[in-house]
């Protein structure tokens, strides 16, 4: 397994912990964790062997958790550059190193494109969800996605349209018995402890329109359900 599988799973176990109890132990001593796979996988000769066949969607979601786990340790800003250079990364390998246009690389071509909305990147992310491709498995996905974009990317965003647009889907999918399944055509969603924290992101960053720095414990608790 490439370790951005494993970078994931230890940010996963915080984001279970913390929203029901910030301060538990377990919560820094994942995101530490976290932080130890990936310096350790930065410099891992197999990026060139055995990771090559998906290294360049791999290394990105690698970047994306490090910046996520290193902001929340330290309670600090994001690294937009990073998410930026993430979210090309990501892309890229959806579409070139994925051998079928199937679920999964359309989702993940999504939460690449999700990272631009953290950003502000909002240009690049209307030409990222403006490609050649269908994303019919998941189209709910895609259209929330293509949706949200429209209610921010104007000179006077609709607070209480973009809570009526967020919220409803921030509840899906933030509810613990939520399988990723939507009993719908194209209701598909991978990865949903990254998909709640980027939610929660783009929440803060949108709606309460305050500074992601020293706010992390806020962040967070708006996963709670």
């Amino acid at each position: 397994m490439p370790p951005d599988g494993r970078a994931e799973r230890q940010l996963y176990l915080a984001l279970y912990v913390a929203p029901v109890h910030y301060d538990h132990p377990l919560v820094r001593i994942c995101l530490q964790r976290c932080m130890e796979v990936v310096g350790a996988a930065e410099h891992d000769d197999r990026w060139d062997t055995w990771w090559s066949n998906n290294r360049i969607g791999s290394y990105g979601r690698l970047r994306a958790v490090k910046t996520f786990a290193s902001a929340w340790l330290s309670d600090g800003e994001l690294d937009l550059e990073s998410l930026n250079t993430a979210s090309e990364e990501e892309r890229f390998g959806a579409l070139h190193e994925r051998p079928v246009w199937t679920e999964l690389p359309q989702c993940e071509y999504l939460d690449g494109a999700q990272l631009l909305l953290i950003t502000g990147n909002l240009q690049r992310a209307r030409e990222a969800l403006n490609i050649k491709k269908k994303f019919l498995r998941v189209r709910q996905y895609y259209e929330w996605t293509v949706r949200f974009l429209d209610l921010v990317d104007r000179p006077e965003p609709d607070r209480d349209a973009l809570i009526d647009h967020l919220d409803p889907y921030f509840d899906l999918v933030r509810d613990p018995y939520f399988n990723g399944e939507t009993g719908e055509e194209g209701g598909s969603h991978f990865s949903l402890p990254l998909l709640r924290l980027r939610l929660a992101l783009m929440r803060w960053i949108y709606i309460e329109r305050q500074p992601i720095a020293g706010n992390w414990r806020h962040v967070i608790e708006q996963i709670g359900y």
